[in-house]
C-alpha cells in the first residue's frame, strides 16, 4: 500500500504569484502580439491582392492621416498604443491575479487552509 504524506497549505506568497503572473502575461502578449501581427499581414495581402488599400479603409473611418510615418498600410500611433497598451495590460492582470491570491490567503485563514496530499514517487504504482 502506498503510504501518503498529508500537509496543509496555509498561505500563498503574493509576490511570487505577482511575479508568475507578470511573466506569464508578458509571454502571452508576446505571442498573442506575433499572432495578431501575422494574421494582419496575411489580412492585407489578401486585400491588396483585390486591390483594396488599408489606408483608403482608415481613411473611410475618419483615421487617415495623423502625419505620422506609414508602416506597412498602418500607422505607426495604432502600433505603439497596442505594444503600450499590451504591456499595460499584462501589468494590471498580473495585479488583479496577484489581488485573486490575496483574497485566496484570506480564505485560507478562515478555513483554516487546504489539505494537500502527496504519494512518495516509488509507491506509485503502474495500472494496466
Amino acid at each position: 500500500m502506498a503510504k501518503i504524506d498529508r500537509k496543509v497549505l496555509r498561505s500563498v506568497s503574493e509576490f511570487s504569484s505577482f511575479k508568475f503572473l507578470l511573466v506569464f502575461y508578458l509571454v502571452f502578449f508576446i505571442i498573442s502580439a506575433v499572432i495578431m501581427g501575422i494574421i494582419a499581414l496575411l489580412a492585407w495581402l489578401g486585400l491588396s491582392s483585390y486591390g483594396i488599400n488599408m489606408a483608403d479603409i482608415l481613411q473611410n473611418f475618419g483615421l487617415g492621416d495623423f502625419g505620422l510615418p506609414d508602416l506597412g498600410g498602418g500607422n505607426a500611433l495604432f502600433t505603439v498604443v497596442a505594444i503600450i497598451g499590451g504591456l499595460v495590460a499584462s501589468v494590471f492582470y498580473a495585479a488583479f491575479g496577484t489581488l485573486m491570491v490575496w483574497v485566496l490567503n484570506v480564505i485560507l485563514k478562515i478555513s483554516g487552509g487546504i489539505e494537500l496530499r502527496f504519494i512518495e514517487r516509488g509507491d506509485i504504482v503502474k495500472s494496466e
